[in-house]
């Protein structure tokens, strides 16, 4: 049985990245950047003002105070978009605003604050240094540089700055549509009542969120009786929608549990147990090339296993890089006891004090109460046969 390590290495390992498409720059926000970037521009593009103001010869001013003033008479006033008119000579200046372009002969900017504007002449109460509140052509980015590269996750700082480079529409990795299917004859839809025997179907809606959570695009393909045929029939068209296929349920050694027998029919799977609790009986594998994830039924166990494996699946195949959520120490609030082989992710409350990150476990751990998970914000890491006591570290994760 292979590790959680083992396992994730050999998923990630084979996992394709989806190709590329243009997009838009109002439709881009969230997806990865294919290609790299460089400025065909100087960001800014002028010498420009960063506040409201005077712009002066900084010489004239050396000596203003609030004692002391200093007057300088006011040739023109410059607003933002519009091009200076006049130079500023020696006991000059130009009032200003905010972005619009410096004058030729100014090269400071007093902020209006510490003026006092009478008719044609303004007087100044403070001294600035050369080049003091102006910001500078290609202070941001220069023509030429290479502003980002293949990877590069658009947010909104970089929407912002696809139009700063006067940039329409760029080269992104697709986001993988995912189709979800929950197996099982017990499970019963949101709306319809209950019946002996059946409960309700919570996975396929976790899933769907999980999915959307990872920059993925969800596909509702229902439930999937215990039935070879009709599941067959279920997959087959879930793949012709998606380039990935989510299955919950089915993947133990159940007399009825059927998934095992279609996705061995259809395909080929690469693993189907991995040493970790919750989340032993699972499947990873391909059909027609295209990445097959078997999720245990116990809502918590899918859960957990979507977050170890196929979310950074997903990312992988959407071009992300970072793939991973970072981990750290925290401490342990509780006594914890793994009696298991198995390492065990435990759904915990972690919290931060004194600069340090406590732990503390949500209750019950059983797979089947997804209470534990709703209360959690966290999982940490026991390894198998550990019993470790309050006061000692342990590995752990955020959930979000």
């Amino acid at each position: 049985m292979l590790s959680v390590e083992e396992a994730r290495q050999q998923m990630l390992d084979t996992i394709p990245v989806l190709p590329t498409e243009k997009l838009g720059i109002l439709d881009c926000a969230g997806y990865v950047l294919a290609e790299a970037l460089h400025a065909t521009e100087n960001i800014p593009p002028f010498d420009n003002s960063a506040m409201d103001g005077f712009a002066l010869r900084s010489a004239d001013v050396q000596q203003a105070s609030k004692e002391n003033p200093v007057a300088l008479s006011v040739v023109e006033t410059i607003a933002a978009g519009y091009e200076p008119e006049k130079h500023v000579s020696s006991r000059q200046t130009s009032r200003i605003m905010t972005g619009a372009m410096m004058p030729n002969g100014a090269d400071a900017v007093v902020m209006q604050e510490m003026t006092e504007l009478i008719g044609d002449e303004v007087k100044i109460f403070e001294s600035v240094e050369k080049n003091e509140n102006v910001r500078f052509t290609g202070e941001s980015v220069q023509q030429g540089d290479c502003v980002m590269s293949p990877g590069k996750v658009l947010r909104p700082p970089e929407i912002s700055m696809l139009a700063s480079l006067n940039c329409a529409e760029v080269t992104v990795h697709q986001k993988p549509t995912v189709a979800i299917v929950s197996t099982g004859d017990e499970l019963t839809p949101i709306g319809q009542p209950l019946t002996p025997g059946k409960i309700r179907d919570s996975n396929r809606y976790g899933i769907y969120a999980q999915v959307q959570s990872a920059g993925g695009i969800p596909v509702d393909m229902g439930i999937a009786p215990d039935d070879e045929v009709e599941t067959e029939h279920i997959f087959r068209e879930a793949l012709t929608k998606a380039d990935a296929l989510i299955t919950s349920g089915g993947v133990s050694v159940g007399e009825h549990d059927v998934v095992k027998n279609v996705l061995t029919k259809l395909g080929k799977m690469n693993f189907w147990r991995v040493a970790m609790k919750p989340g032993k009986p699972q499947v990873y594998g391909f059909i027609d090339g295209k990445p097959i994830f078997g999720l245990p039924g116990n809502p918590v166990s899918s859960l957990v296993v979507f977050e170890l494996f196929v979310r950074p699946a997903l990312l992988k195949m959407a071009g992300h890089t970072d793939l991973l959520r970072p981990t750290f120490k925290a401490v342990l609030a509780t006594d914890v006891t793994n009696r298991d082989g198995r390492v065990n992710y435990m759904r915990a409350i972690l919290t931060k004090q004194n600069g340090e990150f406590i732990a503390k476990t949500t209750g019950p751990q059983g797979s089947g109460i997804l209470h534990s998970l709703v209360l959690a914000n966290g999982l940490i890491t026991i390894p198998a046969g550990a019993t470790l006591h309050v006061g000692e570290t342990v590995e752990a994760q955020f959930l979000h």
